[in-house]
């Protein structure tokens, strides 16, 4: 249990895959730190089949992983590298993304929740058990001129000169700090299955841009792949309550059989799909990471990449601003916003774009959005440049 003492260099309050990675960065670096949730830590225990929420990860996201002690503490039979991406739009138009002839660098990699979890809570067990605190519960917050002061419903006191919010989406510590967060509904639902083919999915991502709607199937390791249909919620609601044999034969009319014949293996769920925008990343010592700074269209697999790419701008800026402000200190916040305002504001503009692009029916808009699709599979630097913007 987190007592009461010297201020703490940096408090962290969600300890999700973000939060804990965020954590184990900064120790490594010889920051005081603590990550707390409200939340029991749970295990992962690894079933015949796998979780629903599966996450698409980059490059850059891998290195993080890494580099904290979490990537080789996952599971390597439960991680699949993404060979190839294949994006269908909804009339004739193709593109398709694969690494440079000869790298043999993948484009990315396909993982669960809970075994990343797991990898990053194996970093913690390693660096010792005190860096995260959990089922604890805030009860209030001050900010002070020179540290914030937390309050704990369990009776402790805390002092940091910088606190983090790593608490998701709907992020009460935000709201609690004062910054407002704007929420624009998609009208979409998307609805997520995990399924078994017939046929081998040699690692290729796949994508099917329908009017309205987009169609997901990530590959998972052995001959599984895992679906993100991000449909219009009404068609959701259907889709949710038709059998499993129904669904399949729905997917299936979508996708076709060159992905082989599929077999639903999991209870499929639903998620509202939301942009959402903060006024602001920073406060008075107080900054936002992850889920609790933006919310992306799931589209481009990109929400988990940016908020673990927050972290590692963030550990970034305060290990290396020197030995004059503090973690908190207004100039490092500055830094750390300036640093991630553009790669936020580029992936929300590139899915919400991509949502208006491919939602409207309007005279002349499918001809040309799939004439551009082609355009764009034939011009291999725009491609390169593209990936490597992914990876950042």
């Amino acid at each position: 249990m987190v007592r009461a003492g010297s201020p703490l260099d940096v408090l962290i309050v969600g300890a999700g895959i973000t939060g804990i990675a965020l954590g184990l960065a900064l120790r490594q670096s010889g920051q005081r730190v603590r990550v707390l949730d409200h939340a029991p830590l749970t295990r992962f225990q690894p079933v015949s089949g796998f979780d629903q929420r599966i996450y698409a990860m980059s490059l850059a996201s891998q290195s993080l992983l890494e580099a904290v002690g979490a990537w080789g503490r996952m599971d390597s039979e439960r991680i699949q590298r993404i060979h190839k991406m294949a994006l269908q739009g909804d009339a004739q138009g193709q593109l398709q993304f694969a690494p440079a002839p000869g790298s043999g660098a993948p484009l990315g990699f396909i993982a669960e929740s809970g075994a990343m979890l797991e990898g990053l809570l194996g970093a913690v067990r390693e660096t010792g058990s005190d860096l995260v605190d959990a089922p604890v519960t805030l009860q209030d917050v001050t900010v002070l001129e020179d540290h914030v002061r937390v309050t704990l419903k369990q009776g402790q006191a805390l002092r940091t000169r910088l606190l983090v919010a790593a608490d998701g989406l709907h992020s009460p510590l935000r709201e609690r700090m004062g910054i407002a967060a704007h929420f624009k509904s998609y009208g979409q639902t998307a609805v997520v299955a995990n399924y078994a083919t017939d046929r081998p999915h040699d690692g290729v991502a796949r994508q099917w841009f329908l009017p309205g709607e987009v169609v997901a199937l990530l590959p998972l390791t052995g001959n599984h792949v895992s679906l993100v249909w991000s449909a219009q919620t009404e068609h959701a609601e259907h889709l949710l309550t038709l059998s499993p044999l129904e669904r399949t034969a729905a997917l299936q009319a979508v996708v076709g059989y060159g992905v082989g014949h599929l077999e639903e293996r999991s209870t499929p769920a639903g998620f509202d799909l939301r942009l959402m925008r903060v006024e602001r990343l920073t406060a008075p010592r107080f900054v936002l990471v992850g889920d609790a700074a933006h919310g992306v269209h799931p589209m481009a697999g990109q929400g988990l990449n940016l908020g673990l790419q927050d972290a590692a701008q963030l550990a970034a800026i305060l290990v290396s601003r020197g030995p004059g402000p503090d973690c908190g200190d207004a100039s490092v916040l500055r830094r750390y916003a300036r640093a991630r305002r553009e790669p936020v504001l580029a992936m929300q503009g590139l899915t919400d774009g991509l949502f208006r692009l491919f939602g409207s029916d309007r005279w002349g808009l499918p001809g040309l959005r799939n004439w551009g699709m082609n355009i764009v599979n034939q011009q291999g630097w725009l491609k390169q440049r593209l990936m490597e913007h992914a990876n950042k």
